[in-house]
């Protein structure tokens, strides 16, 4: 027995255009014939031909989510990225659309691209890229070639040529400053990663130096501890010299709460905290969740809205009423 559309339609006793509208979205159809399918469906366990059905309409229901990451395929996958899914899974949820991952490995040293097959066969009707650095024009060029609406999450929006969601952290840093930057503070201090090279991401620039604009109009003297985030000699080193020089500072800024809770192993928490020294950072949406500590003073990235944002747009786009205003900065929460 061939189970086909044509039988399921003959079985409920409904017209075949009724069937493939019940495929197509469950809600374009009525409750009772929805039920009378779901049963029929059920007990023949009849699954449609999405791939059949997408080489004639030229849809596939699918948005591919490219995950950028450095290193080997052996490299998991970050764990503050999984807030950005959400929110894309969340916007998505209801509609005839699903969130399909394609991890992509970039290999700085050999400029060496891994992927699936992804890139060789148009198989989604758009793309949301996610990384936590920058983007080698390489896999730009990939992209670009499947022609399919795209929009990347946390990506420098200086380059006209690409569609980013950013978070606002500008906006946010201000508030936050002039909440911390009493006038007792005399001197500040940042802690992160170097930005020199154009192949890092754009928040290293941007973080260190809107902290030494509005601590410079307030009259605070602000110093940079930068190090190489690529080696660990260089990351200790410079997590050596803040605990050396610590006393020197009313304020310590992290450029992430991974290399302040770094800080906190090396010295202690209880050290930092005697010290009545203000120390904040910005904070990412997987780790507010991850973790169980004081988080008040710092600055939250709202990944879980980047990632909701981002597949609504691509929505809009897939639908013809591309909406730009879903491109805004995001506001970032102050803790």
């Amino acid at each position: 027995m061939i189970v086909s559309q044509t039988f399921i339609a003959r079985k409920t006793g409904v017209s075949q255009k009724t069937v493939s509208l019940y495929f197509k979205d469950r809600a374009l159809v009525g409750e009772t014939v929805r039920k009378r399918l779901d049963e029929v469906v059920q007990k023949y366990h009849y699954l449609p031909n999405f791939a059949a059905h997408a080489m004639k309409t030229a849809q596939f229901h699918r948005i591919g989510c490219v995950l950028l990451q450095y290193g080997s395929p052996e490299t998991s996958i970050q764990a503050q990225l999984m807030s950005y899914l959400n929110g894309a899974t969340t916007a998505l949820a209801g509609t005839p659309y699903s969130l399909v991952l394609e991890p992509v490995f970039f290999d700085p040293v050999t400029r060496q691209i891994s992927h699936s097959d992804f890139f060789s066969m148009r198989s989604a009707d758009g793309v949301i890229g996610i990384s936590g650095g920058w983007v080698p024009p390489e896999v730009d060029e990939r992209i670009a070639r499947l022609q399919l609406p795209m929009v990347w999450l946390n990506r420098n929006p200086g380059d006209s040529a690409i569609r980013s969601l950013v978070f606002d952290e500008q906006t946010a840093m201000i508030e936050l400053l002039e909440r911390i930057l009493t006038k007792a503070v005399k001197r500040v201090c940042w802690i992160g990663p170097e930005f020199q090279s154009a192949e890092v991401h754009f928040s290293r620039r941007l973080r260190y130096e809107t902290l030494r604009r509005e601590c410079g109009k307030r009259g605070v003297a602000c110093e940079g501890i930068l190090f190489d985030s690529t080696r660990e000699e260089s990351v200790t080193s410079a997590l050596q010299q803040v605990l050396q020089q610590e006393q020197h500072y009313d304020v310590l800024f992290f450029y992430n709460f991974y290399f302040m809770e770094r800080l906190m192993w090396l010295a202690g928490a209880d050290r930092l905290r005697q010290s009545h020294k203000t120390v904040t950072c910005f904070l990412s949406a997987g780790e507010y969740s991850a973790k169980k500590c004081d988080y008040s003073g710092t600055i939250l990235l709202p990944e879980t809205e980047l990632g909701r944002r981002g597949a609504e747009f691509i929505l809009s786009c897939l639908t013809g009423k591309e909406d730009p205003s879903l491109l805004t900065p995001c506001p970032c929460r102050l803790l």
